[in-house]
């Protein structure tokens, strides 16, 4: 329409009209451009071409919009967009999988936190009720909600719904594990019951009656790995291995290890003394019975007499000093 009320124009030479002609097209492009440009969600925007993390969530962007995802790919985008800073973008992907998809409940719970998120506390609320009504142990939904509850002021909701996710994820009360933990002043209190209700189902006589019957029943159904087949060896065998007849013809055919000695107490600390010992000397020596032994250099050997007594040791010399007593006498 513009183009020809540019050519309609009286009194405008030809080359005044092809340069309106050109200006028209121009802004035509730039409007279309423009349209394009508001059609494309905020985040596909900020996507840095090169980056592997944008580039990926480019991808995911144009098959979504040539509707090839799934309803599991659209949730991965979603959170994708949800982590590059983009929550209300994420809502949009997680609505269109459960347009494909209304069993999804791990998409009513992005949503939950998306909108949680943004401190919009009543669609978030309706979000995890809606993923725990298809999935009542979901233990992560039932923490944030119980943590929504809290902030809501309703310590008696959030008690309940603490005390749901601990039990099918007791992990979730580590802070380590699940930092959002200290942003709770009712976590103690819902942990303490947890305990409480674990401890009462552990300690209640409730045993089987024919205990014997059950294990029999329960062997048939566990996988029992093979035993591998111990093989002999000439000088060990595998500890608990060998049979009764094996371990006799080891002992007849392998010589038996000497006992060890019995560890015996030190003898008390003496002074050494010289004393004749009491073996004979060896015949030829020059030697009279009962004199102490000489080594090499002269010098007689002394030999330790243990913890023995002074009496003891006098016993070798009684005679010769009996002897002597009586020729001086």
């Amino acid at each position: 329409m513009l183009i020809s009320l540019v050519c309609d124009v009286k009194g405008v030479g030809m080359r005044a009209r092809i340069g309106v002609l050109w200006l028209a097209v121009g802004i035509l492009s730039l409007s279309a451009v423009v349209v394009a440009w508001a059609d494309e969600p905020a985040f596909v925007q900020w996507l840095a071409a090169g980056d592997p993390g944008d580039e990926t969530i480019r991808n995911y962007w144009e098959r979504a919009e040539r509707e090839e995802l799934s309803a599991a790919e659209l949730v991965d985008l979603g959170t994708m967009v949800f982590y590059r800073g983009f929550p209300k973008d994420s809502l949009q992907f997680y609505k269109r999988a459960l347009d494909l998809d209304p069993e999804l409940y791990e998409a009513w719970f992005r949503i939950g936190l998306a909108e949680h998120m943004q401190n919009d506390l009543d669609n978030a609320r309706q979000a995890y009720r809606r993923c725990l009504k298809q999935r009542p142990g979901h233990a992560w939904c039932n923490f944030y909600l119980g943590l929504l509850e809290e902030q809501l002021g309703h310590s008696t909701n959030a008690l309940e719904y603490y005390e749901q996710s601990f039990r099918h994820a007791p992990d979730l009360a580590d802070p380590k594990f699940n930092p959002a933990v200290l942003s709770s002043k009712l976590v103690l209190g819902a942990q303490l019951r947890s305990y409480d209700e674990r401890r009462f189902e552990a300690t209640l006589p409730m045993s089987y009656l024919q205990p014997a019957h059950v294990r029999r029943v329960r062997r048939q159904y566990e996988q029992v790995e093979p035993t591998p087949t111990p093989v002999p060896s000439a000088t060990a065998e595998a500890p608990g291995a060998a049979t009764s007849s094996s371990v006799t013809t080891t002992q007849e055919s392998a010589p038996q290890p000497t006992a060890a000695p019995k560890a015996q107490k030190p003898p008390r600390s003496v002074p050494p003394r010289r004393v004749t010992p009491l073996a004979p000397t060896p015949t030829g020596s020059g030697r009279a019975p009962g004199r102490s032994s000489e080594t090499s250099t002269g010098e007689p050997s002394a030999v330790p007499i243990g913890n023995a007594s002074d009496e003891a040791h006098l016993m070798p010399w009684w005679p010769r000093l009996s002897q002597t007593a009586l020729v001086l006498v």
